[in-house]
């Protein structure tokens, strides 16, 4: 956030007016080849992990990491966006997305949690946290594309890498072996397939939604993953504009690694707030 406040403070201030010259009839980031989103994301997060380890007799459940070990569920996220537009009439695009979260949390255990082969005791003070890093590119082409539309297919990657914790007081026979923390973790490029549409209802103004969909076997993944965003851009200068969208990013997968075996359910929505550049 605090991102946004001084891209904000430096345009308004090398600005001598409200508006630049207006050269374009409809939003200009339909016609120019380049758009630059930098912004915060606040999120509302669920995290829903599994680690299972090499012993049959314990019962890896999948673990609340929000509602039993109070790991944060809202929090802001840095938000990077970058489109390029290349190719005969512009009718290629390039696209890429950053985000990564990083979220810790402590509490005193109600009931016995199982993470690989390793028991919290009820009672036992933990501390916990997940990670998550995604890296995003794209490229497709557009199927209709004017003045004031652009619609269009394509495939791209999604880096997925995940991470989780628990870290707390072992105890074996009514004895402590004392802090132990176990982690997990993996990551991998995964296909997606993907579509997206822009349209101007006036020179000022955007309304933009895109959507990437996944369904994949891939070591070390196997299960499903959507990642959507539809909002509304404000062309306040020639080459700079106010974005407000919402996003939504979900994750479904069985994990199968030497590092990480198990299962996460994870999404990551809300409000984004950007500065947006176009040239």
């Amino acid at each position: 956030m605090r991102i946004c406040f001084l891209l904000c403070a430096v345009i308004l201030a090398s600005s001598s007016s409200a508006l630049l010259a207006q050269d374009y009839d409809y939003h200009p980031a339909l016609s120019d080849n380049f758009l630059l989103s930098v912004g915060a994301f606040r999120s509302d997060n669920t995290f829903k992990i599994r680690a299972e380890g090499a012993s049959d007799d314990m019962n890896n459940d999948e673990i609340d990491f929000g509602n039993s070990l109070s790991v944060d569920e809202t929090n802001t996220i840095f938000n990077g966006q970058l489109r390029w537009k290349f190719g005969k009439e512009r009718k290629w695009s390039l696209w890429g997305q950053y985000f990564s979260n990083d979220a810790e949390g402590s509490a005193t255990l109600t009931e016995d949690v199982a993470w690989e082969d390793v028991i919290f005791r009820e009672g036992t003070f933990v501390e916990a946290g997940v990670e998550i890093e995604v890296i995003r590119l794209f490229v497709g082409r557009s199927l209709v594309k004017n003045k004031q539309h652009d619609f269009g297919l394509g495939v791209g990657l999604h880096h997925l890498d995940l991470g989780a914790f628990i870290g707390g007081e072992i105890n074996i026979d009514d004895e402590s072996t004392g802090f132990v923390r176990e982690s997990v973790s993996a990551g991998a490029p995964l296909p997606n397939l993907g579509a997206w549409y822009l349209f101007s209802p006036a020179r000022n103004w955007l309304l933009h939604a895109r959507v990437d969909w996944l369904s994949v076997n891939i070591d070390p993944y196997d299960g499903t993953m959507w990642n959507f965003n539809a909002g509304v851009n404000f062309q306040a200068w020639r080459n700079v504009g106010f974005d407000l969208s919402y996003q939504y990013f979900d994750i479904d997968f069985g994990v199968d690694d030497d590092d990480f075996i198990g299962g996460a359910k994870m999404s990551y929505s809300g409000p984004i707030l950007s500065i947006t550049a176009n040239w």
